[in-house]
């Protein structure tokens, strides 16, 4: 990850609030108490072309005053300011320093809403979603590119949950990243026709949720499309791209169990992956020591 690109973003964010919206630089903003909502508020960088989207650091920031995890209860309203500075380089680097510990707290808040929408369930997977959330953190809020308003955008980072037992893991990451992935939906967590069954679906008549980049269940058959998807990329780079113009480079990110890691299909995709140098794809290892029995051994 400390290899990705980087990309210069605007300082002027738009807050996009339930009663008004407000640019701003450096000002007061009052946040819901309710932590679980501090995220999923739709903030976006102003520029007029598409650049790597993430959490607004303001609003997870903020959340890092707040302990403790809430999920789907609420909380009393409180306010927070953003400090004073007399130049944007300032405020950069006192965003940098908050930066570790906001998304630690993003990655509290995201194993809050795991918790309270499997519960809910009284069905699903516990461990992915508890155990991965800081790498959720950091590739929602810090390493991929993406755009939540627009989830077809043609050179967004892909991320494929090839684990797809742990969905609880990505709709909790769709939810703060700001898709249209309600709080409620969540709630709804593996009922019927509700957007967030218990293995990720691609958009289809039944299922529409955003962000689900493949149908991902079967063990190793995330690993697989992710190659697929990683050659995808290279092929269209090989065609379209130009010493002037780029207009693909992005990556596939796949975060894969030790159950995928026992199918064949994984590690034959994973030989055509090194064998064509997909230097584009990057595959997380969940290795948690647990099956659906009991610890392994």
């Amino acid at each position: 990850l400390s290899r990705r690109r980087t990309q210069g973003t605007s300082h002027l964010v738009n807050i996009d609030d339930e009663m008004h919206q407000q640019s701003i630089i450096f000002s007061l903003i009052n946040l819901s108490a309710s932590r679980s909502q501090y995220l999923a508020r739709r903030i976006h960088y102003n520029a007029p072309t598409y650049l790597k989207m993430k959490f607004s650091m303001l609003a997870v920031a903020a959340t890092a005053f707040a302990a403790g995890v809430n999920g789907f209860s609420a909380a009393p309203r409180a306010s927070f300011g953003i400090r004073q500075a007399s130049s944007l380089k300032m405020a950069d680097a006192a965003t940098e320093v908050d930066k570790m510990a906001a998304l630690a707290t993003a990655a509290n808040e995201a194993r809050g809403l795991a918790m309270d929408s499997i519960a809910a369930a009284h069905s699903g997977h516990m461990g992915l979603p508890l155990g991965c959330a800081e790498i959720g953190a950091t590739l929602y809020g810090s390493q991929m590119q993406y755009n939540p308003k627009d989830t077809t955008w043609i050179n967004r980072d892909r991320f494929i949950l090839s684990a797809g037992h742990g969905s609880m893991f990505l709709y909790s990451w769709l939810n703060l990243a700001g898709f249209d992935l309600s709080i409620d939906e969540l709630k709804n967590f593996r009922q019927h026709h509700s957007q967030t069954p218990g293995h990720p679906e691609f958009p289809n008549s039944e299922h529409t949720t955003p962000g689900i980049e493949c149908t991902t269940g079967p063990l190793g058959a995330g690993v697989s499309n992710a190659v697929g998807f990683a050659v995808s990329e290279k092929m269209a780079a090989a065609r379209y791209n130009t010493d002037e113009h780029k207009i693909f480079d992005h990556h596939i990110f796949a975060l894969a169990g030790d159950g995928c890691f026992q199918e064949g299909v994984s590690a034959e995709s994973a030989c055509f992956a090194a064998h064509e140098k997909l230097d584009n794809l990057i595959v997380l290892y969940d290795s948690n020591e647990v099956t659906l029995d009991k610890m392994a051994e």
